[in-house]
């Protein structure tokens, strides 16, 4: 039995089984150049409006898309992450079944936009709920119109393009910075004629 098994065995209710028990393989280097300039030509599709504020029509779209729609399908017709119109069809959900101190948001957004400023997407919600007179129906009526869209799966929260750039590489941000500097240059090459 090797050094690493033993420990994944001894260890296994303290610490996560690995995956490959074995002991570890050096890689020869000329092994090791092929994936290194495959990482070079690696491309990260990133939705165009990706962090970008997001208008009253986008979030119309999102508000009265049907519930047999997918998070990618009104995405794509977006051009936005699957995981930000989730995240604009959640408040819309927490808004009409009055949960998760949705309201409150909006409301402390609306008493001081400076302070509670991580509450604007709720806010502009609330406002586009507002005027399609959602909040006038009756809660079963608005229990109904809450309801999510389809997704891969029940514990499917978005693609991972927030997660994947807000990743940083030691303090000053170089991975998040690369990423951006890539995403430009792509914006910038498609922008050409």
């Amino acid at each position: 039995m090797t050094e690493m098994q033993g420990l994944s065995k001894q260890g296994a209710s303290k610490r996560r089984l690995q995956v490959n028990p074995d002991t570890l393989r050096l890689v020869p280097a000329e092994k090791r150049d092929f994936w290194e300039k495959l990482a070079e030509d690696v491309e990260i599709n990133i939705a165009s409006q990706f962090g970008k504020r997001w208008t009253m029509l986008g979030t119309l779209t999102v508000i009265l898309a049907m519930p047999d729609e997918t998070y990618e399908d009104v995405a794509r017709a977006l051009n936005r992450s699957p995981g930000a119109v989730r995240y604009r069809r959640q408040a819309m959900i927490h808004l009409l079944r009055d949960e998760h101190d949705a309201v409150d948001r909006v409301e402390a957004y609306r008493s001081d936009p400076k302070k509670f400023h991580k509450y604007s997407d709720y806010a502009q919600v609330a406002e586009a709920l507002e005027h399609l007179g959602y909040f006038d129906l009756s809660v079963r009526e608005q229990f109904a119109l809450a309801v999510p869209l389809g997704q891969p799966s029940k514990s499917w929260r978005g693609d991972g393009s927030s997660a994947a750039l807000a990743q940083r590489r030691g303090r000053d941000g170089s991975l998040k910075d690369e990423v951006r500097r890539l995403l430009d240059e792509a914006r910038n090459r498609n922008a050409s004629p």
